[in-house]
């Protein structure tokens, strides 16, 4: 999973090499040898952002408006076990090139067999949504944690049958929980950002850059069996990449007061990748 200022230093760098924008082929490819270097134990781990469920996931259109969240399949009801929601996926569909990819069971994969944790053999698909303009599919899965168990396997991608984002699992074992946590990819067209967030919150905002107005996002609602609910948003990302679109995200109960914050650049204890 890909911290949101090393994104930018990428892309960035990227551009000045090849003297134009960098594609999503090439951040794709640098995502991969990055999580060779997590696998090794030579990067860090990405920051911690608590997520929730499968019914609250917000996104723009690319050209800048405001989208209805996006809605899980009505074929069956989220979280669902592996085995029942494979049975629902046509072979050559987006959905099923993300979904081996983020349940790849191999502990050299990208998927959630490289995560120590969980309750084994039990993944659930946690939430399943499409990106804007037909673009693909997002996906959550995650195991349930073991009891006393205050770390959690879960993974996110997003793509379609010939493009699949880079951040998936977690290699090892994962961070202690946080209250808000949140990961982010990207190419020159958008960001999304995934994460989750304790259940006592009722919606993350996305406070956008520019002054526009902010973006609200229902937490995904996991179920009984996962401490957390998650979260994703897909936000458009024009033109220059040296700013983030995205300066804050606020976790909010159902009255509006604010539960915990994060700043996806920042990285100190109000970074979104701080654990506690």
């Amino acid at each position: 999973m890909t911290n949101l200022r090393d994104l930018l230093q990428e892309l960035a760098e990227a551009a000045a090499r090849q003297g134009r924008t960098a594609g999503p082929a090439a951040a794709i490819r640098r995502g991969r040898q990055r999580r060779r270097r997590l696998a090794a134990g030579s990067a860090a781990l990405l920051a911690a952002v608590l997520a929730a469920g499968v019914i609250g996931a917000g996104q723009l259109r690319l050209d800048g408006r405001h989208e209805v969240p996006a809605s899980p399949s009505t074929r069956l009801r989220f979280p669902a076990k592996l085995a029942e929601y494979a049975a629902t996926v046509a072979k050559d569909s987006a959905e099923a090139a993300v979904l081996r990819m983020v349940t790849d069971p191999d502990p050299r994969s990208e998927g959630l067999g490289a995560c120590k944790g969980g309750r084994p053999q039990d993944v659930r698909i946690v939430a399943v949504g499409p990106l804007p303009d037909r673009q693909g599919v997002w996906m959550i899965a995650a195991r349930p944690p073991l009891p006393n168990e205050r770390r959690l396997c879960w993974g996110f991608a997003f793509g379609n049958r010939h493009r699949i984002s880079s951040p998936v699992a977690y290699a090892g074992e994962p961070p202690l929980l946080a209250t808000l946590h949140a990961n982010s990819s990207g190419d020159p067209s958008k960001l999304v950002v995934d994460g989750y967030v304790t259940k006592q919150a009722d919606r993350v905002r996305f406070i956008l850059a520019g002054g526009k107005p902010p973006l609200d996002v229902a937490p995904l609602q996991s179920g009984n069996d996962f401490p957390v609910n998650f979260f994703v948003a897909v936000v458009p990302w024009p033109g220059s990449k040296e700013k983030l679109p995205v300066e804050r995200l606020i976790a909010l109960d159902n009255s509006g007061r604010e539960i915990a914050s994060c700043w996806p650049e920042r990285r100190d204890a109000s970074s979104c990748g701080a654990v506690g």
